[in-house]
């Protein structure tokens, strides 16, 4: 009987009975009530005198911590028919009613109870509220400290979301990504917010950085990828560009570590930072689909990866990808970007219309032609690149991200069509304020 490769440390508790004397076939989810993280919740366990342990513990940063081996019953519910049975999990919460779970608790108890279903041969989770089916895995198999002792436990938070967390384990293990965050589609996130949360991580962030940001959203919309996540997986990548324990550097261009595929590795370098970003995003492009890449293969490492293997950024992780395929091994990677992109598209930039912040259906770019007059998304991701490569209005100001086509947006698209002709003649078709398909095509590499 294996134990999670999910666990982050280990602290296994001497409350415990030695071996279960039942196969699991159920999961019981509780509340620490405390915000304690995993080695404290650990640590409640390695005195004897406490007569308590679990499982597994989920810390308020997500981490899991292994108190007992799955091979043996934890002193967890009050009850031991229960626990011989059952996988214990203790999850850091508030310490108030209804003892509410973080968002990174959350998705850490959704990947860990995926994994013990995978491994244990639990096809499905069954929730009815019911404690009459208490002992009867194929009705219902997952159960409540509450119903074997006067406790709150799990507290009303968890213990209404039950069905929730069972039909998002399921969802998984059936392998249905819809619930999912796909690396595929339009971003979320402005160039102006993925600056702004750079530059209040690393205040010290090289200004040819800030620069290229715009390539990812640029790259990303020519082979219809997120670059958005991107650029947050760019973020994890390069320990928010310092480069600091990276096994890349600033010089290589390699925003993602492509190449490092042991300890030690310098990993592949591109000769510019638009190269770099193309191959990254056509990295993730296989990962994410089977349809061929739009441009000029870059990608060094594009031919080893099984197409379509990790549609949602959830599964960019080895650990919590179904088919044991992803990215990168080290445990919960896929949530680390998410981490990070809810930051980023939560960032709030002055000049920036409402409703531009978030990843809902608000933001649904579709690239078609922009003229005088029209608003919309479509309007606000031309802005976005004017103001992004720094083509100013007429008063000399950034262009306002507001959706609306109006005189001064027509200015700006005039300036970036002129600067463009002088460069390559017939590039964006003509002069006249117009980002029709050939300055369009143009302005995001299509």
């Amino acid at each position: 009987m294996s134990n999670s490769p999910l666990v982050n440390c280990t602290m296994i508790s001497p409350n415990r009975t030695s071996p279960r004397d039942h196969t699991i076939d159920t999961i019981t989810i509780h509340c620490v009530v405390g915000q304690l993280s995993a080695q404290s919740i650990g640590g409640c366990f390695t005195n004897p005198s406490s007569q308590a342990s679990c499982n597994y513990g989920i810390g308020t940063d997500g981490r899991v911590v292994l108190c007992v081996e799955e091979k043996d019953r934890s002193w967890c519910s009050s009850n031991a028919a229960n626990d011989n049975r059952a996988v214990t999990i203790e999850c850091a919460s508030d310490t108030t009613h209804p003892y509410a779970i973080n968002d990174k608790v959350y998705r850490s108890l959704i990947n860990l109870c995926t994994d013990i279903c995978q491994r244990n041969g639990i096809r499905e989770l069954k929730w009815k509220a019911d404690k009459s089916l208490i002992g009867q895995p194929d009705k219902q198999n997952m159960t409540v400290h509450r119903w074997f002792a006067n406790k709150a436990c799990p507290g009303d938070y968890i213990y209404n979301r039950l069905g929730q967390i069972a039909s998002e384990v399921n969802t998984r293990l059936r392998g249905d990504t819809t619930r999912y965050t796909m690396i595929t589609g339009t971003a979320g996130a402005t160039t102006e917010q993925m600056r702004a949360y750079i530059k209040k991580k690393n205040p010290k962030v090289a200004q040819s950085v800030l620069k290229m940001i715009p390539l990812y959203l640029s790259e990303g919309a020519a082979e219809g990828i997120r670059g958005d996540v991107a650029f947050a997986q760019s973020c994890l990548e390069t320990g928010n560009f310092t480069f600091k324990g990276s096994a890349v550097t600033l010089d290589q261009n390699n925003f993602c570590g492509m190449g490092v595929t042991a300890n030690g590795m310098k990993g592949n370098s591109f000769k510019d930072p638009e190269t770099g970003i193309r191959a990254q995003i056509q990295h993730l492009k296989a990962y994410a689909s089977t349809q061929p890449i739009v441009q000029r293969c870059v990608d060094p490492r594009y031919q080893y990866v099984q197409k379509g293997c990790a549609p949602c950024v959830e599964w960019l992780g080895i650990q919590e990808n179904p088919q044991g395929r992803g990215w990168a091994a080290g445990a919960g990677y896929g949530n680390k970007i998410l981490d990070i992109l809810s930051a980023i598209t939560s960032t709030q930039v002055a000049g920036q219309a409402s409703g531009a912040s978030g990843s809902d259906e608000s933001l649904s770019f579709v690239v078609k032609t922009v003229k005088k007059g029209e608003n919309g998304n479509h309007v606000l991701l031309v802005q976005e690149i004017l103001r992004a490569r720094e083509f100013k209005g007429k008063d000399g100001k950034a262009l306002k991200l507001d959706k609306d086509c109006g005189t001064n947006t027509v200015y700006v698209i005039k300036q970036y069509q002129k600067a463009r002709e002088k460069v390559a003649p017939g590039i964006c078709g003509s002069v006249d304020g117009v980002a029709g398909p050939k300055t369009l095509r143009d302005m995001i590499a299509l």
